[in-house]
């Protein structure tokens, strides 16, 4: 296990600046994504640490293909880097969110008039499922969304 911090200096500036932009589909998101993309593309994107850091900024994205890229690369640090379990779930979690489908997991929410809400959950999906992936059990993450949180 790493620290999970990327040991590349181009995947820890994109993934520094993506942590400080709250506005995850503005251009600035974008032209980031479409970096980590290239990168990827080159086999520039080496170490858990550097996927675990690439997929966090693609997750973001409203792009399934982004998405699909994030899942990956959070499979590919699974190895490596624990905090990969939970992107991966959150990647499928959003790429069935992204189709118009139930999370299995829990890990999106949305804002609608009365705050934030977890997008539809599948009811069939355990806590125990939910800890093999590291994602706390779905009590804590409504009660999460009551906070305002997600």
């Amino acid at each position: 296990m790493t620290n999970g911090e990327p040991t590349d200096p181009g995947i820890a500036a994109l993934a520094a600046a993506d942590a400080a932009d709250a506005q995850a589909d503005g251009p600035a998101a974008l032209a980031r994504r479409d970096a980590v993309l290239a990168l990827r593309a080159a086999g520039a994107v080496r170490g858990g640490a550097a996927a675990l850091a690439a997929a966090r900024i693609l997750l973001r994205s409203s792009r399934a293909t982004d998405v699909e890229a994030a899942q990956a690369l959070a499979h590919s640090a699974m190895a490596n880097e624990r905090a990969a379990r939970r992107v991966a779930a959150a990647a499928f979690d959003r790429l069935r969110m992204l189709a118009g489908k139930p999370q299995k997991f829990g890990t999106q929410t949305v804002a609608d008039a009365a705050g934030t809400r977890l997008w539809p959950v599948d009811p069939a999906t355990t806590d125990s499922e939910r800890a093999k992936w590291d994602v706390p059990p779905l009590a804590d993450l409504v009660q999460r969304c009551g906070r305002g949180g997600g």
